[in-house]
């Protein structure tokens, strides 16, 4: 990490510290400043990769994160963190229609392989999307065999879509501004895939989960891939059921959530680690408007304050 950035850390986390009147000890600053170091290093260099399953991904530049899981393949990624947990192709078996919002469209390869497997449920569906992303990479890596049709429909000719009954929308730019003009729309599902909680935290707040409760109906399930506890404990404040999906690719789950659906609930190490971790409070950006070292420096304060006051419940024997 350059020098310029790890001054712009330090200088938010003593700003945000100010604005929030906390005052840290050296111990608590030398600690808070490690974790916004660490979540901030760049782990790989842009390009395409070949991952596990043999599909490619791309790693983004700005982020140093792959798109997809590289350890558990990319198709098997959407397939099995996002498609399946969600409950999708069993609901596409009672209903006509699907609604799907996604944020994070990134290459396009949830919505394509979600769009194929439907189809194969039930040819019949009418599928009717909403995609959220920030920008397209220049040059898409193209999937390949069953799920090329629909991928390569989403990315150069979405409207011959339609003939299939499949409605597809991609609003570009900050999705905590466009996510305000989605309009009449409530979806079954959410994937919510944007890169991780550390990198990309303006699309993990409480704040932003927030307003995509909004657009979710009641029976509705929304799901990622990460296991973030910043992000359960924010949708545990929101009202949502939390559960998790089994593990791909890596020794944790992913995150499912519903308001009224049945989802499989954390287990009882997950649920302890809610409870006890001081990592367990939301990220926060009030007015949608917070840059990302903001929001990181603003929720690693709030972890110290969770610190303080599991130390003092632990000192008092609570």
């Amino acid at each position: 990490m350059s020098l310029p950035v790890k001054t712009a850390l330090k200088d938010a986390l003593l700003d945000t510290a100010s604005e929030l009147g906390v005052n840290l000890s050296d111990k608590e600053f030398k600690s808070a400043l490690a974790d916004l170091n660490r979540w901030l290093r760049r782990e790989a260099q842009s390009g395409w990769v070949q991952t596990r399953d043999g599909s490619l991904t791309l790693i983004h530049e700005e982020y140093g994160e792959p798109y997809h899981s590289v350890t558990a393949g990319a198709v098997r990624e959407c397939v099995d963190k996002f498609v399946k947990p969600s409950g999708i192709l069993k609901k596409a078996r009672e209903l006509e229609e699907i609604s799907i919002l996604d944020i994070g469209f990134g290459l396009g390869y949830n919505v394509a392989v979600a769009l194929t497997l439907l189809k194969e449920v039930n040819r019949n569906i009418c599928v009717r999307i909403i995609s959220l992303e920030k920008e397209l990479p220049n040059k898409v890596p193209p999937l390949q065999g069953q799920f090329g049709n629909y991928h390569g429909g989403l990315l150069e000719n979405p409207d011959q879509l339609r003939d299939e009954g499949i409605s597809f929308e991609l609003m570009l730019g900050d999705a905590r501004k466009t996510i305000g003009s989605i309009g009449n729309f409530k979806a079954d599902v959410v994937f919510h895939d944007p890169f991780s909680p550390y990198r990309n935290p303006e699309m993990w707040t409480y704040d932003f989960l927030r307003c995509v409760k909004e657009y979710m109906k009641e029976e509705g399930v929304w799901v990622s891939y990460t296991s973030s506890l910043s992000v359960r404990s924010s949708l545990y404040e929101l009202g949502f059921k939390v559960g998790s999906s089994e593990p791909v690719g890596r020794k944790r789950g992913g995150t499912v959530a519903s308001l009224k659906a049945p989802i499989k609930p954390l287990n009882k190490n997950e649920k302890q680690k809610l409870l006890n971790s001081p990592y367990a409070c939301p990220m926060r950006d009030p007015h949608l408007n917070w840059d990302y070292l903001r929001i990181l420096a603003d929720y690693r304060l709030r972890v110290t304050l969770r610190e303080r006051e599991l130390s003092s419940a632990r000192r008092k024997g609570i």
